[in-house]
């Protein structure tokens, strides 16, 4: 962006809102110029569009996604069209949204806390059509019922419903729309009704008919004083676009704003849950021209925050708006080099807080895996696809969903249709080899693909601890070691069955065990405690957290010796070097024990350490949010090899030497999704972790509570909104998203939304 206000802060004085007044222009350094960390633009999609006082939805494109949670449960059958226009159809006999009401910017001013005072009276009002003759529908507002309407077969049709103040809430309100009848659809499905857009605002003062159908956002070029830039913008006198975005620390906000109607004012508040709504600009737009202007976000650094860019007595163009850090330009990744020798040493079941480099209260020794995480590089928040063996260990080795690799049951196999990196690595000249000692991870469940060693220790019926394990790999290893090779080393312990050696179960438990629990059954014991047919008490639980932890140190153990002897072998300075595991395990925290029954962090935030001399720093600590299934394209990149366009992974290579920037489609803020069958899903981006599982959504603050107790969903609104956005964007594109090209849901890129909408979207012609 050009102008005056680059690379400086332009604050508004907010005391006088006929005048808007800039600070003198600071010089910066040449290595502190602005960097792109969100462009608002790409991410309208995470923009609520108001006019007029009344939130805008339209269903028939992706803006109806992050209202509905992207059809997670909630009954929509999306991206359709009803007599040629795009609309959602209801799926069945009933649906339900979810949408915000949050205090609006004139009414709270900068003096109001988000969350405020109970909303006043309000109307529903949407356009739609009856899929079903003599079609009635039910609205039920948070579980109060608000109205019934008669809705016809014929064209589509504005109706409104009032809805009292008695039941809206600040925050999320929940709409459940339920009707009489449902009739068949193309592809043999029944659906009650198709809509095309809804919205929710003050109630008419003379309770008129229903107002015309809105038009949202627009986004295209606009020309002012003959400089073009691309905008986004509503029609009207009184509009607002509400962006719910994750602010990188130190972030400014950067935008162009202009009118075509001299009257019109630009402001801009930005809000942060349990924080004063803060004004940042309030200026007169100059009719003809662009004015550029650079606002620091200040305490919204770090947050989920809603970020309002508000237009009075006229529409304002918003030209380019976007989020910029200014720090120091990182060291680019350096020049390729590639490695002959790549090692995943995979640590079934490992919970990062087990490790003492993720927890340093833990009371878990892991001197050696903490040694090597100060020799690599460290990722802090790495999640897993799936919350057991099959699902996690198939997306690892495909850089896929679980739902597009397919092994997600234990009566499914790995799909054939997806890459494999031992077939890549083939490919590439690498001797490749697994050695096993996870039953899940063997040809029966297709993970038999392109090895020329194959080893599975528990299908063979043999000792398979990683002491095991790592001497029957080795002679291998050595005898390759002029050779390309690619070695899988997937160790089983700490999985159950729990039965560490007598010296490393004597760090965490030095006395006698009279209870139920026994080393060689946990396994079955498990799933007995929750059951609930196997009741244990306190001394229980420790006995059995204590054998898990005995396992974690023995594993540390064998590690180190398949360090030393790539070292003693000359393999280690030449070697790619990783360190993963597939899932935790709960001990009680949310009632379960065991793993594969939840997405919560004991089971879903696993450690990640990669060391690869020369392309990734050693020492660093990387805090974006990564998946685990982002290995095999990092894995690909490492020796040189191509990824294939469905891979829907990134590479982290360029992630582990600049986390924030425009760095393209890895750059953060980043989100990580877990998936659970069709039974639960996770995602976490940066502060918060959202738990969509048992019927309702859980919101955490990871920050302050990274065993996930205190649900919070409730007293976050805004960072909730944010969250439950990002889910409702990733969910119904899962099998197909990929996010070399698109970034993630929490920072998509132009192409997304070019990819999925691109009709709409095509910007017009001079």
């Amino acid at each position: 962006m050009a102008g005056s206000c680059l690379g400086i802060s332009c604050r508004v004085a907010t005391a006088s809102p006929e005048d808007s007044r800039a600070t003198q222009p600071e010089p910066i350094s040449p290595a502190a110029r602005p960097r792109v960390a969100v462009d608002l633009l790409s991410n309208r999609i995470h923009a609520s569009a108001h006019r007029e006082g009344h939130l805008i939805v339209e269903a028939g494109s992706l803006d109806f996604l992050k209202y509905v949670d992207g059809g997670w449960k909630t009954s929509w059958i999306l991206g359709e069209k009803d007599t040629g226009t795009p609309a959602a159809l209801v799926s069945g006999l009933s649906a339900q949204l979810f949408l915000p009401v949050d205090v609006d910017a004139d009414e709270g001013g900068d003096k109001e806390v988000a969350g405020g005072s109970a909303p006043g009276n309000t109307t529903l009002a949407f356009t739609a059509r009856a899929l079903a003759p003599r079609q009635k529908l039910s609205i039920f507002f948070n579980e109060k019922a608000v109205g019934t309407v008669d809705l016809e077969t014929g064209s589509q049709k504005r109706y409104q419903v009032p809805v009292p103040a008695a039941a809206v809430k600040y925050g999320e309100n929940r709409v459940r729309l339920t009707f009489r009848a449902a009739g068949g659809i193309a592809g043999g499905r029944h659906s009650a009704a198709a809509f095309t857009d809804l919205t929710l605002g003050p109630a008419a003062a003379d309770g008129g008919a229903a107002p015309p159908a809105p038009i949202g956002a627009r986004v295209g070029p606009a020309t002012l004083g003959g400089v073009r830039k691309t905008e986004i913008s509503i029609d009207g006198k009184s509009s607002r676009l509400s962006y719910y975005v994750a602010v990188p620390e130190g972030a400014v906000l950067e935008l162009a704003h202009g009118s075509d109607v001299p009257a019109a004012r630009a402001i801009v508040r930005v809000s942060v849950d349990g924080q004063v709504t803060r004004q940042l600009l309030d200026a007169a737009t100059s009719s003809g021209r662009w004015a550029e202007v650079s606002l620091p976000l200040g305490a919204a650094g770090g947050q989920a925050a809603r970020i309002d860019l508000i237009s009075r007595g006229g529409s304002v163009k918003w030209a380019e708006p976007r989020l910029v850090v200014r720090e120091s330009s990182p060291a680019a990744a350096p020049a390729a080099r590639r490695f002959d020798h790549v090692f995943v040493w995979m640590v079934d079941t490992l919970r990062a807080d087990k490790v003492h480099v993720y927890n340093p209260s833990t009371r878990v020794q892991t001197p050696n895996y903490d040694a090597f995480a100060a020799d690599a590089t460290r990722f802090e928040w790495a999640q897993v696809p799936g919350t057991w063996s099959l699902p996690s260990h198939a997306s690892l080795l495909t850089g896929v969903y679980p739902p597009v690799h397919q092994a997600i049951s234990a009566d499914a196999k790995l799909s054939e249709d997806v890459a494999f990196i031992a077939e890549d690595m083939h490919k590439r000249g690498f001797k490749t080899a697994i050695f096993s000692s996870n039953g899940y991870v063997s040809t029966k469940w297709g993970f038999g693909r392109g090895w020329d060693v194959y080893r599975n220790f528990i299908r063979e019926n043999l000792p398979n601890g990683a002491d095991y394990l790592w001497r029957t790999a080795k002679p291998w290893v050595l005898q390759n070691r002029q050779k390309p090779e690619f070695v899988y080393l997937a160790t089983v312990d700490p999985h159950v069955a729990y039965t560490p050696k007598p010296q490393f179960l004597k760090k965490y438990w030095n006395k006698p065990y009279h209870g139920p629990l026994r080393p060689a059954l946990t396994g079955v014991q498990l799933g007995a405690i929750g059951a609930g047919k196997l009741k244990i008490n306190d001394e229980d639980k420790a006995y059995l957290e204590a054998l898990h932890d005995g396992e974690i140190t023995q594993s540390d153990s064998s590690f180190a010796t398949f360090l030393a002897d790539l070292k003693a072998a000359d393999l280690y300075e030449r070697s790619v070097v990783i360190v993963v595991s597939d899932h935790g395990d709960e001990f009680g925290e949310h009632g379960r024990f065991g793993h594969g029954q939840s997405v919560y962090q004991e089971l879903t935030h696993v450690p990640l350490l990669i060391r690869a001399p020369g392309r990734m720093p050693q020492g660093k600590v990387v805090h974006a949010d990564v998946e685990i299934m982002d290995l095999y394209t990092t894995l690909l990149d490492l020796v040189g090899a191509p990824v294939g366009e469905h891979i829907q992974g990134s590479s982290l290579i360029q992630l582990s030497w600049d986390e924030v920037g425009q760095v393209g489609p890895g750059m953060s803020p980043r989100a990580a999704f877990t998936i659970d069958g069709q039974s639960a899903r996770g995602v976490k981006v940066e502060r918060y972790r959202l738990v969509a599982m048992s019927g309702r959504l859980e919101l955490y603050d990871e920050r302050e509570d990274r065993l996930e107790q205190k649900d919070v969903a409730a007293t976050r609104p805004i960072a909730l909104r944010f969250m439950r956005g990002v889910m409702g964007i990733l969910h119904p594109y899962e099998t197909s998203w990929n996010k070399s090209r698109w970034g993630t849901a929490a920072n998509v890129t132009a192409a997304f939304t070019a990819d999925i909408e691109p009709e709409r979207n095509r910007e017009p012609g001079p």
